[in-house]
């Protein structure tokens, strides 16, 4: 028994491995895009997506390129990707960007960008000597004191030591709109410093794993680590939303504005399931904007601002016409039904016979009270009153 028991073990080993080795051999492979920008621009950024909607990176505007030479940036972007937008300055009061720009999925791509914005693609290297190999990297977000003017990045391998950096303090790291700094490090490092005024002052070490991490750093220099967005470390939250007759298969798109977080990784979204009227999807609670669409989202509603982390009820008349409210809405009244008018029977006509008889009862009367009446005259009393009766 002992060496059945262990035969089966073993076999269950196999059965639960496998899948997760096939699984990781599925990494998406990266290809390289180049870019040249006017000088204006500055530093420029990538977004990218494939026809499905599905996008290369979590929030817009993507993600700084990287300085290759000669006024050339590059990035590595998922082998899916068939669509670029190249964009700068979106810090400035004057953001600018491309149109929508076409590359072949999993081709090495070269775009020059001109002064009006149009981009020229080309797929044959415009510089002499290779893109730099593909270094697979993990964000790095820090909050920091406000006393810290610059913050640096410096990441290495312990207990090696070989640096992720050429020098300290390192990389700078980027402010965003939320006040947190990110930067990044190749994944094969394990230690990380977080410095500010230019190596001044800083943290002591930090142990990390290669995956994305927030630093929260305080005025002593102790810091809390943590791998999601505190920020965004909330309970999901339920969309309701009521639909018009005529929309079928409501997906829901939602995400945070202004960073531009979204909510899911392709457009349109994440379908939802019906409830009697109500159609209902579960979302992160740090959401503050969404999107009902429907018919395979030919129809949409626009962008509908709400408050975070609260369910919501969104109730659509047609594409420009929204209600949200924050509570079930009351159901509307039903109408009481009308009764029915009274039905108001026609008096019945008396027969020919029934007049008849009335008649013979008046002649009858007639022949009592008076006797010298002729039988001519009594005959014509009771046809007279015959002809009243049927009028």
């Amino acid at each position: 028994m002992k060496k059945v028991a262990a035969v089966l073990w073993v076999l269950l080993f196999c059965v639960v491995c496998v899948p997760l080795s096939a699984h990781a051999a599925e990494k998406e492979e990266m290809v390289p895009i180049a870019v040249k920008v006017p000088e204006s621009w500055g530093t420029p950024n990538l977004w990218a997506w494939a026809d499905d909607g599905t996008n290369a990176f979590a929030a817009w505007p993507g993600e700084a390129m990287e300085p290759l030479a000669e006024g050339w940036y590059y990035l590595y972007v998922p082998s899916f990707v068939q669509h670029v937008i190249i964009n700068a300055n979106q810090d400035t009061a004057a953001p600018v960007q491309t149109e929508d720009v076409a590359v072949e999925a999993g081709a090495e791509t070269w775009i020059t960008v001109a002064e009006d914005n149009t981009a020229v693609v080309e797929e044959q290297a415009q510089l002499r000597g290779e893109i730099p190999a593909y270094v697979e990297k993990f964000v790095v977000h820090a909050y920091v004191p406000l006393s810290w003017k610059t913050v640096d990045l410096w990441a290495w391998s312990a207990p090696d030591g070989t640096n992720a950096f050429a020098a300290w303090p390192g990389e700078p790291m980027k402010e965003g709109e939320d006040g947190w700094f990110t930067g990044k490090a190749p994944t094969w490092v394990n230690s990380l410093i977080i410095s500010g005024n230019g190596g001044e002052v800083q943290t002591a070490d930090i142990a990390v794993s290669g995956a994305e991490v927030w630093v929260t750093v305080y005025e002593d220099l102790t810091y809390e680590l943590s791998d999601q967005d505190p920020n965004k470390a909330v309970d999901d939250i339920t969309v309701h939303a009521k639909i018009p007759a005529d929309w079928s298969g409501p997906c829901c798109w939602a995400w945070s504005a202004p960073d531009g977080t979204n909510a899911f990784a392709a457009w349109p979204g994440e379908p939802t399931a019906q409830e009697e009227e109500w159609y209902t999807i579960a979302v992160p609670g740090w959401i503050n904007s969404v999107i009902i669409n429907a018919n395979e989202s030919a129809v949409q509603t626009a962008d509908i601002a709400v408050e975070a982390g609260k369910d919501i009820w969104v109730v659509v008349t047609d594409a420009e016409n929204i209600a949200v409210t924050y509570e079930e809405p009351a159901a509307e009244a039903e109408q009481p039904a009308e009764d029915p008018a009274p039905t108001v029977e026609e008096p019945k006509a008396e027969s020919n016979s029934a007049a008849d008889e009335t008649a013979q009862k008046q002649s009858h009367t007639g022949l009592i009270l008076i006797c010298c009446v002729a039988a001519a005259g009594l005959i014509g009393v009771a046809a007279v009153v015959v002809r009243k009766r049927k009028k």
